[in-house]
């Protein structure tokens, strides 16, 4: 069958850490203490309120590396923390290494894993790390997805992007595009005691985005939401390799009242879930508007919203393609 790629987020990221924590800013023992706030200009607090749920992109865990053995097309890195808690870091071909260090026995590293991926349930646990960093104490680093104001998934830092500020891609070229919605990271000096906190970064490595091959027959998909089959709309791919989908009739089906609104062209499901045609905006509750790199679109009088707006907007666990299905539900996380 052929097949066609769409772009996801790529998991990746570093952040200097002593334990499994999410990923706030690096503070390592001995870190270059951060004193000349005064070397960051014209910066105003800033006064937000932090959702309780924000959550870095990443979770972490750093020790110190015990043994490493070599599996099949991976490395398996046995580290230790500064409590004696062991863990398995899993390095494959895909993993990115910051600034290609190299990894053995005795060295202090961090390995970076998705926040929300599926674990195995072993002891002691193992983590499939998209990103990898050898500990530096010279540097604050900060690894996460930062949105279109440049603050971090967490909400713990805001970037200030300068002339001076290098920025790359994770292969060492000059990246010359947007940094919005994308996952970094982030070498920085010194930062602001505001919340969130805000530095002027020296260095930014864009992660690379992962391609998911798809079937190219997504329109004669089954949907099945709750494993239950509907009867719905057409789902298609639009040019830019994004699934498609029909919004009303897979709200109701998963207990939504939808109301669609002519005069501002927009759709109200539920209490507090609110888009707009041609806007690529997606309200939840009283939150930032969500961008998903793809606005509503009306085909044959019918809304379509891009598939990841039933796990990012309206929270669902999941919702992915596998073989011939489009499924959306809130079971065990798939990745």
């Amino acid at each position: 069958m052929k097949s066609k790629k769409i772009f996801v987020g790529c998991l990746s990221v570093t952040i200097l850490s002593l334990a499994s924590v999410t990923g706030f800013a690096a503070n390592i023992e001995n870190i270059k203490p951060i004193d000349d706030v005064g070397q960051i200009k014209n910066i105003m607090p800033i006064h937000a309120d932090l959702n309780a749920k924000a959550q870095s992109y990443f979770n972490s865990f750093t020790g110190e590396v015990k043994e490493i053995r070599d599996l099949e097309n991976r490395k398996a890195i046995m580290v230790e923390n500064k409590d004696g808690s062991l863990a398995n870091i899993i390095i494959s071909e895909d993993t990115y290494i910051v600034d290609d260090e190299k990894i053995e026995v005795g060295v202090t590293i961090t390995g970076f894993y998705k926040a929300n991926a599926p674990m195995i349930m072993i002891y002691p646990p193992q983590y499939n790390a998209e990103v990898v960093v050898v500990n530096n104490e010279e540097i604050n680093m900060k690894v996460d997805e930062f949105d279109k104001d440049l603050i971090s998934a967490d909400h713990s830092l805001k970037l200030n992007i300068s002339d001076d500020t290098k920025v790359i891609t994770q292969d060492g070229k000059d990246f010359k595009g947007d940094l919005k919605n994308r996952k970094l990271v982030v070498f920085y000096d010194v930062s602001t005691r505001s919340i969130p906190a805000q530095t002027t970064p020296k260095k930014i490595t864009v992660l690379f985005e992962k391609a998911v091959t798809l079937p190219e027959q997504i329109s004669t998909m089954d949907i099945i939401v709750n494993n239950q089959k509907i009867e719905a709309p057409t789902p298609y791919t639009n040019d830019q390799g994004i699934v498609m989908v029909p919004v009303a009739t897979i709200s109701k089906a998963l207990g939504y009242e939808v109301t669609w609104n002519e005069e501002s062209q927009s759709i109200m499901i539920g209490k507090g879930i609110s888009l707009t045609i041609g806007k690529d905006q997606y309200m939840y509750m009283k939150t930032a508007p969500i961008e998903l790199g793809n606005a509503p679109t009306l085909v044959d009088g019918r809304t379509y919203v891009p598939l990841s707006f039933f796990k990012k907007v309206v929270r669902m666990n999941n919702a992915y393609i596998l073989e011939s299905q489009i499924r959306i539900d809130n079971e065990e996380i798939m990745e």
